[in-house]
């Protein structure tokens, strides 16, 4: 997912709700939050990253609740020939609300990192560049 106007969403501190994701043929869709000045206990030293599950048309085939682990990466776009992208890891548990099927369009509970990464390495050159960011989302299960 290709983040544009980087410096203007850090300005207005606007979250950035991705476009709908599948993870693959009928199957789950998420969606993900993404707070560039951070929230809650982070604010201001990290980016927060949230997954939010959303309602979609496959919803009846599907076993409910997700239970599959997301990686989300920031991607390093130095050109260098080792790259180090940012990468953590949720994994979805059964147990929790944000997993759930969805009610409503998105939910509005949703799960992730409050401490994503720290905010100057991720606005560091290494992982923004010409104003924008690359946000990379992989399911496994």
């Amino acid at each position: 997912m290709e983040i544009n106007e980087i410096a203007q969403h850090r300005q207005f501190a606007t979250p950035i709700l991705s476009p709908a994701v599948y993870t693959d043929s009928y199957e789950w869709k998420l969606g993900v939050r993404m707070y560039l000045n951070g929230v809650e206990g982070g604010s201001g030293r990290y980016v927060a990253i949230f997954v939010h599950m959303m309602k979609g048309e496959y919803d009846d085939l599907l076993d409910w609740p997700f239970v599959g682990r997301i990686t989300l990466s920031i991607l390093d776009q130095s050109g260098a020939r080792y790259r180090t992208h940012i990468s953590r890891i949720v994994q979805a548990k059964p147990n929790l609300m944000s997993f759930q099927q969805p009610t409503d369009a998105i939910s509005s509970t949703g799960c992730g990192l409050v401490n994503f990464a720290p905010i100057p390495e991720v606005f560091g050159p290494r992982y923004v560049k010409n104003d924008k960011l690359f946000l990379k989302i992989e399911f496994s299960f």
